[in-house]
């Protein structure tokens, strides 16, 4: 879904020169202004979530880190570096299951940063929808596939219920998906938004 850029100033309460200067400042990617032909013309559209999502992270954060931080951690790019698990105790958003289910699947004793946030989302989605061990197992190996093939990490990733079976999607982010009616969306999450929120609350740890 897209809000217009008159929309998006009037309900975030921030100016045309801001808006340009964040986007200059690389705090607001350029692929997200969205140039779209209506009857006066040309008008510029945002994708809804993320531009709202975006904004407020930037307004909450703007008076506290300098634009060029500000820059670093809203960027869509991967932290540099391995974790061992060691590094991940006191992060209550991973669930310690998910994590095992994670090093059985991947085979691996250390993660990098998109391991982390995958395991974060997942763990969010094990608690939301109360999955078994079974079925987190099904997500985590699911959505992991998809992140791995990606050519970007502005992606979405979703669950899907299917009369009682849920069934993980990875697509780019402003997809769209068309279902029938029997299917319904039960989880959806921007990876980029989970990932901006782990930078910005442990920066020391995820640079």
């Amino acid at each position: 879904m897209y809000i217009s850029k008159k929309d998006l100033l009037a309900i975030t309460g921030i100016s045309y020169g801001q808006l340009y200067r964040w986007k200059r400042e690389r705090l607001i990617p350029e692929e997200w202004f969205i140039k779209q032909s209506s009857y006066t013309g040309q008008e510029t559209f945002f994708p809804r979530e993320q531009m709202l999502s975006r904004i407020r992270s930037i307004l909450e954060l703007k008076d506290k880190y300098s634009l060029e931080e500000l820059a670093r951690m809203l960027s869509p790019e991967i932290a540099n570096g391995s974790y061992h698990p060691s590094d991940l105790e006191g992060m209550n958003e991973i669930d310690p299951l998910i994590i095992s289910i994670f090093r059985e699947i991947a085979n691996k004793e250390e993660y990098g940063y998109s391991d982390i946030v995958l395991m974060i989302i997942v763990s969010e989605i094990k608690a939301q929808l109360k999955l078994t061990k079974e079925e987190s197992k099904t997500i985590l190996a699911s959505t992991l596939l998809g992140v791995s093939n990606a050519s970007t990490m502005e992606l979405t990733i979703g669950v899907l219920k299917l009369n009682e079976h849920y069934l993980a999607y990875v697509v780019s982010a402003n997809a769209y998906l068309y279902l029938d009616h029997m299917t319904n969306i039960v989880y959806k999450r921007n990876y980029v938004d989970v990932s901006n929120q782990i930078k910005i609350k442990y920066q020391k740890k995820f640079r």
